[in-house]
């Protein structure tokens, strides 16, 4: 039986459609393997169940049995790009504008030496 959690339930619905987007491609991804359900529960080591449930986007599905389907299907590295501090262009605009202000803020060193030989 599975668990529902209250944070399940306060998801938005662009966030539940974006769900259901990555269960498509995970079907579609099985589809063209020519792997049947079943076939690739067993290869996940879970039920037709919840692979069924992943592939229909359920939200309470784990991010383990996520990551075991796109390894079985040779997509794990799909994985290692969610999040990737590359693309996160709002943590990189607050890094920069922190560095920024760290360069301004700075106290001039008493007596400055000259490095250069």
């Amino acid at each position: 039986m599975t668990r529902s959690t209250g944070g399940i339930k306060g998801l938005p619905t662009a966030l539940r459609q974006r769900l259901k987007v990555l269960g498509n491609n995970i079907r579609l991804a099985r589809k063209r393997r020519r792997l049947t359900m079943q076939d690739l529960a067993d290869r996940m080591f879970v039920t037709r169940k919840t692979l069924k449930r992943l592939e229909d986007g359920d939200p309470g599905t784990s991010i383990g049995v996520m990551a075991s389907a796109l390894l079985v299907l040779g997509l794990e590295d799909d994985l290692t790009r969610v999040a990737d501090p590359q693309n996160d262009t709002v943590g990189n605009a607050l890094d920069r504008d922190h560095h920024e202000r760290m360069l301004r803020t700075r106290k001039p060193a008493g007596k400055r030496v000259d490095l250069n030989f």
